[in-house]
């Protein structure tokens, strides 16, 4: 007895685990042709966030950290769970702790009380801390945006909604880093120049 009641419970799971991978398969070969953010909701569903991503926080639904551009300004001191460092009318600073001794600021810039650009800078330890996190967000963002075009030490990608994103290598002698900036394609000023 109860061998057949194992037997149901483990055929039942596995009917059911089949009929989840069939609507799954199903929902993403269906396309909205109307939907501007078509390509980013493809894209979050099969988008897996680990390793360096996961550390730096990274979603699948965001520009950065569970904050996107237009989102309220008040929304990003709710949100994000770094250490705030700075604030001024304009901007607000964070920064976080990565494993290895490596850090990471994040800047919000406002505009009219919304996100209006994100900057943030990773203090990396290595060069080949650099290569691995340069290659999971390009990964990331190539897989959210579509494909990039090359700048000076780095890429630009354009989003469905007007944003633009870059990602840069600055490392310079033994201090490594990389630079990411969010921001609307119209170039919104940020008090950032590096």
């Amino acid at each position: 007895m109860k061998r057949i009641s194992l037997l149901l419970i483990v055929l039942s799971f596995s009917l059911h685990q089949q009929a989840c991978r069939s609507r799954q398969q199903a929902n993403s070969q269906i396309t909205d042709s109307t939907s501007t953010t078509g390509l980013a909701s493809k894209t979050a569903a099969s988008l897996t966030i680990s390793g360096h991503l996961a550390e730096l926080g990274l979603t699948a639904e965001s520009h950065w950290r569970g904050i996107n551009l237009g989102d309220e300004f008040a929304k990003v001191k709710v949100t994000e769970k770094g250490e705030s460092f700075e604030s001024d009318a304009d901007h607000i600073g964070y920064t976080i702790e990565l494993t290895n001794l490596e850090s990471a600021d994040m800047l919000y810039y406002q505009k009219n009380n919304k996100v209006s650009s994100i900057d943030v800078d990773l203090f990396l330890n290595s060069r080949q801390s650099v290569n691995e996190y340069q290659k999971e967000l390009e990964t990331y963002f190539t897989s959210r945006y579509g494909a990039s075009k090359p700048t000076a030490g780095g890429a630009v990608w354009a989003g469905s909604t007007g944003e633009n994103i870059s990602l840069k290598d600055v490392s310079k002698g033994k201090d490594f880093g990389l630079k990411v900036k969010i921001g609307s394609a119209s170039g919104a000023a940020t008090a950032s120049v590096k």
